[in-house]
């Protein structure tokens, strides 16, 4: 019988660094990854195996469901909440108009919208951000300038700065006024989905990295001592492990940070950190 199996070797097997041809992985369907991936940490291994074309699926998904969650939710809700941006411009925002360089609206105005509030206020040729009423992010009109401005104020801190500044020809035209933005409010929905897919792209660049941090951090000593890992296969576990922390951090974001943000990204990591070392460590006959 040794003789036999001496005989069935692979004499390139006999050269050093020679690795035997690899499994080009298993295709899951994309509700079967997010269930192990969420609920069945004793599966989460065989997720190592899974093949390229399915990853890179479940890539993009989990990009477009957070973008979703945090940005085009909210922004729906909000949207749906003052009626249209038809509406929006004739019914909500005082009436305004465009000329000779200069914008003029009939009164103040402040509305949060999609986590950004819009502030017009063109007694001010430009918005200071001091005298904005409250924290966050805001668009600021005033009568010669548009600013992004961020404004961040409480007991032992004071930080009101103008990010972007923009005179106002780079966002009117002459003449414009409610009716014209009534008009393109199609272009204000198609923007928004624009800015979902941006989102969903900056999403996934930023998980794919945290993947890559994951792995270099906790599972390269894991490559040391178990030989049979590829660092490909715990790139994977690194992302598949990510989230339900993903989940649970967007969510949060989406009903406006109800528990400090801080406090659920440690949690987020940490139950990551504890399925990447359940996965490596776990065996069918013995669970730690």
């Amino acid at each position: 019988m040794d003789y036999y199996n001496e005989l069935q070797k692979n004499p390139i097997e006999e050269f050093e660094g020679y690795e035997p041809k690899r499994d080009p992985g298993r295709d899951y369907k994309l509700l079967e990854e997010l269930k192990i991936a969420l609920s069945i940490p004793s599966r989460l291994k065989e997720l190592m195996s899974v093949s390229k074309k399915s990853f890179r699926r479940y890539v993009i998904f989990i990009g477009l469901l957070a973008s979703i969650i945090v940005y085009l939710i909210p922004s729906a809700a909000n949207i749906a909440g003052f009626g249209g941006f038809r509406h929006l411009f004739l019914e909500k925002i005082p009436a305004f108009k465009y000329e000779n360089g200069s914008l003029k609206a009939e009164k103040k105005f402040d509305m949060m919208i999609s986590g950004y509030h819009i502030y017009i206020d063109t007694d001010q040729e430009e918005v200071e951000p001091s005298t904005l009423p409250s924290n966050g992010m805001y668009l600021t009109f005033g009568s010669k300038y548009v600013n992004f401005a961020l404004v961040e104020k409480s007991a032992v801190n004071d930080f009101s700065t103008t990010l972007y500044k923009m005179d106002n020809s780079g966002f009117f035209n002459e003449g414009m006024s409610n009716q014209q933005f009534a008009e393109a409010s199609g272009g204000f929905y198609i923007s928004i989905i624009v800015i979902s897919i941006i989102s969903a792209l900056g999403m996934i660049i930023k998980y794919l990295f945290l993947a890559f941090i994951y792995t270099v951090i906790l599972l390269i000593p894991y490559k040391i001592a178990i030989k049979n890992i590829y660092m490909d296969e715990a790139f994977k576990i690194s992302f598949y492990a990510q989230t339900i922390g993903i989940l649970i951090s967007c969510i949060n974001t989406s009903l406006g940070s109800i528990l400090p943000q801080m406090l659920v990204s440690v949690v987020g990591i940490f139950i990551t950190f504890r399925l990447i070392k359940y996965t490596l460590s776990y065996d069918k006959n013995e669970e730690i």
